[in-house]
């Protein structure tokens, strides 16, 4: 269906009428949201009109979500745990640089590794939105909000050490005064876009929304989606509301689809970050009158392109892997050990996976419990070394990677 801002500007004679017609339609989703223009203050009901287009995005995220899952499947221990750490990595990243938020990508994955491996991390700040993320896995861990106390625990965990003094919540939950938002990349700082104004009409917006939200009979995507549009209008902090929002977002998303699936939103936002934020301002705008096709559209859109990104980048690692698990096959040197071949595979996992920064000794015997004997396992790593398979790039603990002379062979 073409969207209704676009009527606007093709043909504003029929523009009134297609507006009074979609709203009132029988089977148009009327949201009881209610939204006001920045300029005229004329407030408008977030409507959606059912259509087959979104319907097919909608399709494609379910598919796509199949394809996930079967290749999760398809990673073995080491990989897995290794591809967990780069994804979670990665959408902190990514939703770090939505924000404007400088942050390291190696300090956020030396945190996430220790936290994986029950390390005390280094740098504290990360802990709470790192352990945050990880509850995105386990399904049964999740506990969906359904009530203000639950937003603001969720954006204390999100924001923990990132937020100024100056811009923390200084009301019961939310902030107390107004707040702009600004256009981004521009010299003349234009405002596009003013939050909801005052404690209590933030609550009660979120009441509302957190209403919407739960009603089963919407599907799920859509109701998220509005719901991802609502919360920025909403803006109900100074600061840090769009990691918040998509955290939430991925929340809602876990609860029906692969944890996969709800990680590539804020990776899609990224990657379509123009695409991103012209969907709230073209929402947002008096000529689009609540109609929220566009948004729950470019929603799905943004959410399909964080999916294939990451399905892109999984095939590809996969298909190395099974490469080189042929190549450790055909070694001839290996051949009659099948310890040997496992501890190669092992490191050949880490080497795709987690860029080679390699495995330690304990690491590797525990990989490797079913073989009871340490004096062979010490052995078989020695013959590893000595014949060019592997080697130890630290002492203390000792930490081996593949060896160059192995990896030129995959």
């Amino acid at each position: 269906m073409e969207y209704l801002y676009k009527i606007y500007y093709k043909n504003k004679d029929i523009y009134e009428g297609t507006y009074k017609s979609r709203i009132n339609f029988e089977e148009t989703l009327k949201t009881e949201l209610f939204i006001r223009s920045l300029k005229d203050k004329i407030e408008n009901q977030l409507y959606f009109v059912y259509n087959r287009e979104t319907l097919d995005l909608i399709d494609r995220v379910t598919q796509n979500d199949y394809k996930l899952e079967k290749l999760n499947d398809r990673l073995p221990g080491v990989a897995e745990k290794a591809f967990i750490l780069d994804l979670i990595s990665s959408e902190l990243k990514s939703t770090n640089d939505l924000e404007g938020i400088e942050s390291d990508k190696d300090e956020i994955i030396e945190t996430t590794r220790n936290i994986l491996n029950e390390k005390k991390p280094d740098q504290e700040r990360l802990i709470s939105m790192i352990k945050s993320y990880l509850l995105l896995i386990e399904r049964d861990a999740l506990s969906l909000p359904i009530d203000l106390k639950d937003i603001r625990k969720i954006y204390d965990e999100i924001t923990f050490g990132e937020i100024e003094e100056s811009d923390e919540p200084d009301g019961k939950y939310f902030r107390t005064q107004a707040v702009y938002v600004q256009k981004k990349n521009t010299v003349s700082g234009e405002i596009i876009h003013e939050g909801v104004k005052g404690e209590k009409n933030i609550e009660g917006a979120l009441k509302k929304l957190l209403n919407f939200i739960s009603k089963s009979e919407i599907d799920l995507l859509i109701r998220t989606a509005i719901g991802h549009y609502y919360f920025g209008y909403i803006h109900p902090f100074y600061d840090g509301n769009g990691r918040v929002n998509r955290f939430i977002s991925s929340m809602f998303i876990r609860s029906k689809y692969n944890y996969l699936t709800s990680m590539a939103l804020a990776r899609g936002s990224w990657i379509e970050k123009t695409y991103y934020y012209k969907a709230f301002d073209r929402t947002n705008s008096k000529i689009n009158r609540g109609e929220v096709n566009y948004f729950i559209d470019e929603f799905l859109r943004i959410l399909i392109s964080g999916q294939e990104d990451i399905i892109f980048n999984l095939t590809d690692k996969i298909e190395k892997l099974d490469r080189a698990n042929k190549c450790i096959d055909e070694e001839k040197e290996i051949i009659d050990s099948e310890l040997k071949k496992k501890i190669i595979y092992l490191l050949t996992q880490n080497y795709y996976f987690d860029k080679s920064s390699g495995l330690s000794r304990d690491e590797i015997y525990e990989l490797t419990r079913e073989e009871k004997n340490k004096s062979r396992k010490i052995k078989e790593l020695r013959d590893l070394q000595d014949d060019g398979f592997i080697k130890a790039i630290k002492e203390r603990p000792l930490i081996y990677v593949l060896d160059r002379n192995f990896i030129e062979k995959l």
